[in-house]
């Protein structure tokens, strides 16, 4: 990303700044961590630019649900994710609330294996590995799922136009 992190006001003038140069030039911005990156990287910035600068009505809102079917576009449906921890076993295990996701089974089964074992805790790599590698999964999954949202949103702003370009004509 384009931003610096020493205050909003230079922030908003990097923006201002990567969204304002029109020529496709080498327009150097520099980043957090002193490397610098040329314009085109900048036209790939994240939900803030896009959601709020460059293409509000286009771009999600978060943590919303789904305007759209979930089963368009699949014509046999889809599979349904489906919690395999239940509450009661989420409040036994004593989790945290940001920690009931879709894995919360395996982190359950990681923190019991934890206790089994203490203090050679590392015997429990496995289970830490099924963990993070089901966390990533369900991470890539909402990106897609964000990522399906935001195309049928765009490509409903096109029908859109598309009919009034119809009706005027």
């Amino acid at each position: 990303m384009c931003f610096n992190n020493e205050s909003n006001i230079e922030i908003s003038q990097t923006v201002k700044r990567c969204l304002s140069n029109k020529r496709k030039s080498k327009a150097i911005i520099k980043t957090p961590v002193g490397k610098r990156r040329s314009r085109s990287s900048c036209v790939k910035m994240g939900n803030y630019v896009s959601l709020y600068l460059t293409n509000p009505k286009g771009t999600p809102l978060p943590l919303t649900e789904p305007s759209f079917d979930p089963n368009l576009g699949f014509p046999n449906g889809r599979k349904e994710r489906v919690m395999i921890a239940t509450e009661e076993e989420m409040e036994a295990a004593k989790l945290p609330l940001e920690a009931r996701d879709y894995c919360a089974h395996k982190l359950i089964e990681y923190r019991a294996c934890r206790t089994k074992v203490w203090p050679w805790a590392y015997k429990c790599a496995h289970e830490k590995h099924d963990y993070l590698n089901c966390e990533y999964d369900d991470y890539i999954l909402r990106l897609k799922e964000y990522e399906r949202e935001k195309r049928l949103l765009q490509r409903k702003m096109k029908i859109e136009k598309k009919q009034a370009q119809e009706l005027h004509a």
